[in-house]
């Protein structure tokens, strides 16, 4: 008589612990209570209007996208996204052309890369405020510049360090073998630049949203940071926060997809992306 091995009921049931996104999760979740707790507790010192606690909060975040607030929310935040995007890939099509020639090459390096270093030391604010003086008050063209002064810069950077990192054996080999130089490219440099860009992107998008809120205070009669500096000027913490959270969620989600796709690109050059996991 044969005997049958059964799974048990707790092992059916219960999930490995010991795996990666069990823990994972187990992480977040703790990370995300432990910061409501110390939140809450904070909150419990001020009054709503200086420090809203988390229930506060969420009923000002409702207010917001439901349109209870005087800015009607999908024309603000689609306007602020739209800035955003279009800022961010006008900067990485720049940086992505100007980083590879840096890393690529060399000579090219000494000449390119003092005004990159000029760019970088630039204050978001002072090219707000000369965007104002150079454009006047406008619905893009302020806070597109000055996200594509800012970030192509940093972008730039991560594109060129990571480019130039490239292995020289390879390329030395493929020289040996008098390969084409459109196969150089399609089978050297492109793999290793992938998870690289993918890196930059996610910096870049991130930074790209930080400077469209200045760039809108400063220069601009929509967008999130409209509203935001006008419920500033009414000592609204709450409403401040509220804002801003939902374009948080959006970026937030953007930067998880293109961490996914870092890390596929990055294990077909195997290796691991926690490496150059910079915002994560």
């Amino acid at each position: 008589m044969t005997r049958t091995n059964r799974m048990s009921p707790r092992q059916s049931v219960l999930p490995d612990i010991s795996s990666p996104l069990v823990c994972q999760i187990t992480v977040t979740a703790v990370s995300i209570a432990v910061f409501a707790l110390v939140w809450q507790t904070i909150a419990a010192a001020f009054t709503p209007r200086q420090f809203p606690g988390i229930i506060a909060l969420m009923k000002n975040v409702w207010v917001v996208i439901s349109g209870g607030d005087r800015f009607a929310p999908v024309v603000t935040y689609g306007t602020t996204i739209t800035r955003v995007v279009t800022g961010f890939m006008i900067s990485m099509v720049l940086a992505t052309f100007w980083g590879v020639i840096m890393g690529v090459q060399q000579s090219m390096t000494d000449y390119l890369a003092g005004p990159l270093f000029v760019l970088l030391t630039v204050p978001s604010v002072v090219w707000a405020f000369v965007g104002v003086l150079w454009l006047g008050l406008t619905e893009f063209a302020v806070p597109v510049l000055v996200i594509v002064l800012i970030v192509f810069p940093y972008l730039t950077t991560i594109i060129w360090e990571g480019t130039r990192d490239l292995n020289e054996d390879l390329l030395k080999m493929a020289t040996t073998y008098d390969a084409r130089r459109s196969h150089i490219w399609r089978d050297i440099y492109l793999p290793h630049i992938k998870p690289v860009l993918f890196g930059a992107m996610r910096v870049g998008l991130a930074v790209s949203w930080k400077l469209a809120l200045v760039a809108e205070v400063f220069g601009t009669a929509t967008g999130v940071g409209v509203a935001v500096n006008y419920h500033f000027e009414a000592f609204d913490t709450g409403m401040v926060i509220a804002w801003a959270i939902p374009v948080m969620g959006v970026m937030i989600i953007a930067d998880r997809l293109l961490r996914w796709s870092e890390r596929q690109a990055a294990q077909k050059r195997g290796y691991d992306t926690e490496t150059t996991n910079l915002i994560a």
